[in-house]
């Protein structure tokens, strides 16, 4: 009984690292926010009042929202067909449809915004190749608008659609469809009142978490959206910034937050739905999911009463395989979508080696002119090893913090399990220009604003979600009672994790820490707002090159940041692939936030 509550201790202290860290930089500068919302001196509602009453602010919230709808049902019209296609082609397909849709995902943010600008400008490939047609007189505008704002968010978002959905429809017997069409039912109909029901789970799952978090996205509206397509963040962003209102800011950020979490709710509920758990999953359940089951059936029957040669004839039809052929639209489709996905960073490469002072698609003639300008400045090598050296740090420090957290997590049965796992993840959920903002005031009074180890803390904690996440998915796979034998072979329990749990776990922290490095070194919100001057890191040395002058070398450091990413990817798939057994491919931890959340 004492050894038990030993090893329980033992495991609640390998959370005194997370604690060390999240209490003052995370959730004191959150509580901070809500506490200067009500006034710097005494409690009021002032900040609230006027934010309330101020028409303007309620507009942009209300179109915040729209936007973020609007990008939700695109993207499951867009992402249903390849959710649907992953699931009904070969694995060795899937593989590499899979490899399409997270290409992109590995992208940095500011890499897929610049490669949009390239494309939707003014003197874009678009235009260009209209005009050049003779379909336009003079070039549309696409870009810098809400048109280029809708592009760029779908392009962003969805991945995050239609992982969650192949998912759902992955758990689907499509032997369903056959047994509809053996009653006479037409395929389209057999999808319609099968397939799609019973997909509904994942839709919403899908939508909701690209509705969450394109309400908390940045950088792409502020890149590709015009003056009248300002968004909810970006108006935070400018009470701090420009107006240096900070009570009001405050404000706004609670009450984004607290959206935020009601979405937050709402989306775990709906993961449950499969369950039929709680009254949205049993409304789910009945009506959406076997109602139309039932009516099919019920359907059927009657006409199989009424016209009994047709469904005979149905019946020999259905059975003929014609699979191919019934979803080869669905598949041209899929494709058609997923070479939209690659194509805009496969623009990149030519513009990178063209030798022009301007960039124009195709080039005329190429060199590596734009490689040497970058090498050869200053202002682009010295945020490039800043930012090296803080992913690094940071990619070390979340390793260090996030392993031992998630095997409390996993091994530990303590009160308030629930709660502590919550905090550790919530750091996915808050918007990152909030966190950003909250943890300002702090690191003025440390002294730590424009300091690389500021920097390095506060992308330790963004980072620390998916390290968990990863982690922790990779120890609920280990075999625990080959450390239950080491154990009661004498060895003490960091002998035995170290020399037998971590190197079946070696994939995963090895997973978790290319995720940490990449959402570090392509983070931009929390540089903007922390790193100053003499900490400018590579992404905010991009953002500043992308909105105030369109400098030929981006393409050169956007493709160098592409091979660069795909390199460390497959580095860290490797040791994963070479001691996998199974052949079913598995999606990595999906980023949210401003490594995709802008």
């Amino acid at each position: 009984m004492l050894s038990r509550t030993t090893h329980r201790i033992g495991l609640v202290g390998l959370l005194i690292p997370a604690a060390l860290l999240l209490l003052p930089f995370y959730l004191y500068p959150l509580v901070q926010i809500v506490s200067r919302s009500f006034g710097d001196q005494g409690w009021s509602i002032a900040n609230y009042l006027e934010l309330f009453s101020d028409p303007f602010m309620l507009r942009v919230l209300s179109q915040t929202f729209r936007f973020a709808f609007v990008i939700a049902v695109l993207c499951v019209l867009v992402g249903y067909p390849i959710a649907y296609a992953m699931r009904i082609v070969s694995d060795r397909t899937r593989r590499t449809m899979t490899l399409l849709i997270l290409l992109p995902l590995w992208t940095s943010i500011l890499v897929r915004g610049f490669a949009w600008i390239v494309i939707l400008g003014r003197n874009g490939i678009v235009n260009t190749a209209l005009v050049d047609i003779g379909i336009i007189d003079e070039p549309l505008k696409l870009v810098y608008n809400t048109v280029g704002v809708y592009v760029g968010m779908v392009h962003i978002m969805l991945p995050f659609m239609v992982l969650p959905l192949y998912s759902t429809l992955s758990r689907i017997d499509l032997r369903l469809l056959s047994a509809a069409e053996s009653l006479g039912s037409r395929p389209i109909s057999a999808f319609f009142w099968i397939v799609l029901p019973l997909s509904v789970p994942g839709v919403l799952a899908g939508a909701l978490l690209v509705f969450m978090s394109s309400v908390g996205m940045f950088v792409i509206p502020a890149l590709l959206g015009g003056l009248s397509d300002i968004t909810y963040i970006m108006l935070i962003e400018k009470q701090v910034n420009e107006l240096n209102n900070w009570g009001l800011a405050a404000a706004m950020s609670v009450l984004l937050l607290v959206a935020t979490g009601i979405l937050t709710v709402l989306y775990e509920r709906t993961l449950n739905i499969e369950t039929s758990s709680g009254i949205l999953g049993r409304l789910v359940h009945h009506v959406f999911q076997r109602g139309p089951i039932h009516l099919l059936v019920w359907r059927e029957r009657f006409l199989s009463k009424l016209f009994p040669l047709r469904a005979s004839q149905l019946a020999i039809k259905g059975q003929s395989g014609r699979l191919g052929s019934r979803h080869l639209v669905v598949k041209c489709c899929s494709w058609g979508v997923l070479v939209c996905l690659v194509l805009p960073l496969l623009v990149l490469f030519p513009l990178a080696f063209s030798s022009e002072a301007y960039l124009h698609f195709p080039p005329q003639s190429y060199s590596i002119r734009w490689f040497e300008n970058f090498f050869s400045r200053d202002d682009w090598i010295t945020p490039a090893i800043t930012s090296l050296k803080v992913a690094i740090l940071a990619t070390t420090g979340v390793i260090v913090i996030g392993v031992p957290a998630a095997y409390a997590i996993v091994r530990g049965r303590f009160p308030g399990k629930g709660i502590v796992t919550a905090i550790l993840i919530s750091p996915m959920i808050v918007p990152v220009v909030i966190f950003a903002i909250s943890l300002y005031g702090v690191y003025v009074r440390l002294n730590l604003f424009g300091t690389e180890v500021g920097l390095a803390l506060a992308h330790i904690i963004i980072a620390l979600p998916y390290v968990l996440v990863t982690v922790s998915a990779g120890l609920r796979s280990t075999d625990e009672s080959l450390e239950a034998a080491a154990l009661t072979m004498g060895a003490s329990p960091l002998r035995a994790f170290w020399f037998v749990t971590l190197p079946m776990l070696r994939p995963a922290v090895i997973s978790a820490a290319f995720l940490a490095f990449l959402t570090s070194f392509d983070d931009v919100v929390l540089a903007l707002f922390l790193s100053g001057t003499s900490a400018k890191t590579l992404p905010v040395r991009m953002w500043e090159g992308i909105r105030f002058e369109i400098d030929p070398a981006i393409a050169a450091v956007s493709v160098m940041l592409i091979l660069i990413t795909i390199g460390f990817k497959f580095a860290a798939e490797w040791p994963a692939q070479r001691g996998a057994k199974s052949n079913d491919p598995g999606f990595p931890v999906v980023q949210t936030a401003e490594g995709t959340k802008g």
